[in-house]
């Protein structure tokens, strides 16, 4: 875990060790601060760097999902869209309908997308096809059932119904775990109080001194996620905010107070979780292995008070 370092502050603090001539471990400093109603101190506070096999489902990494979805998702988009709006594909049971009709029609015209569905079927899918296929878990090979699926298809209203519906619900099923770091303790030390003896309660009016978490994000996913960090054990939730694909953004600020930095520093293992909650899917791009940078850190505004 990345400690936070006040850089001017470790300065002045080691000056004593570097000439004995200024020593200044007998100085008062009650009253001393550093900086001003304008001034913004920016500390680091973590790093989480997100490998694509860091997102996954109960069933398998992003790769094997999304690898799946562009066989279940049409060449072309509906409407010439150039992306899968899955905030709207969960709930609108008509977007979903466009989409694997659109499945289904191109497999009608086009040889190499009904050979990818009839072989993701015998791989993943095989006992709801069987029946259709006029064929038995005891008779039933790879080749049988392909070469089956591929000659019935156009003319067996059943089996398209079906390839439609295995299209559906993986569709509309498909979304990522939380993800979930540990990053050990925070030995926070005297700056701890530092940090929090002047902070303005919750509720002052145009507060000078406060404290927040803010930070950017780096992104080379093909896909818009939205995310809802929070750190455990102590219940402190950051702002939510959504990744844009292929995108540097920001991480909108969210203010702490004294309680939480203290409850923060007082966990002996402390985790970043972060829900996430799909939003658009660019089909057929390729995944970066470490697609995602968030850098976070402490602001602290107002004069630091030593």
């Amino acid at each position: 875990m990345k400690k936070l370092l006040f850089l001017c502050l470790l300065g002045m603090l080691s000056a004593s060790c570097i000439d004995k001539e200024y020593d200044l471990t007998g100085i008062d400093t009650d009253g001393i601060a550093v900086g001003d109603a304008t001034s913004r101190f920016t500390v680091p506070l973590v790093t989480v760097t997100v490998a694509l096999d860091d997102i996954h489902d109960s069933e398998g990494s992003l790769q094997e999902m999304l690898d799946e979805a562009d066989i279940w998702l049409p060449s072309q988009l509906p409407g010439g869209a150039e992306y899968v709006d899955f905030a709207r594909l969960y709930v609108d049971d008509a977007y979903l309908g466009e989409l694997t009709g659109a499945l289904v029609e191109e497999m009608g015209r086009s040889d190499e997308r009904l050979n990818k569905v009839a072989d993701l079927a015998w791989r993943s899918y095989k006992k709801d096809f069987l029946a259709l296929l006029g064929l038995s878990e005891a008779s039933a090979d790879k080749t049988r059932f392909k070469a089956a699926f591929v000659k019935l298809f156009a003319t067996n209203a059943a089996l398209r119904q079906q390839t439609e519906a295995s299209a559906r619900k993986y569709l509309q099923l498909l979304n990522v775990s939380d993800l979930s770091y540990e990053l050990g303790s925070l030995d926070l030390g005297e700056v701890l109080d530092m940090l929090t003896e002047n902070l303005d309660p919750q509720g002052t009016v145009d507060p000078v001194n406060t404290l927040s978490i803010e930070g950017k994000v780096e992104s080379t996913l093909p896909l818009s996620m939205r995310l809802l960090p929070a750190f455990t054990p102590t219940g402190l939730e950051l702002s939510p905010f959504t990744i844009e694909v292929d995108a540097t953004m920001d991480v909108p600020p969210t203010r702490i107070y004294a309680e939480d930095l203290r409850a923060l520093a007082n966990a002996s293992n402390v985790k970043i979780v972060v829900p996430v909650e799909l939003q658009k899917y660019y089909p057929g791009r390729t995944l970066d292995p470490r697609p995602i940078s968030i850098r976070l850190s402490m602001v602290k505004t107002g004069p630091l008070h030593l």
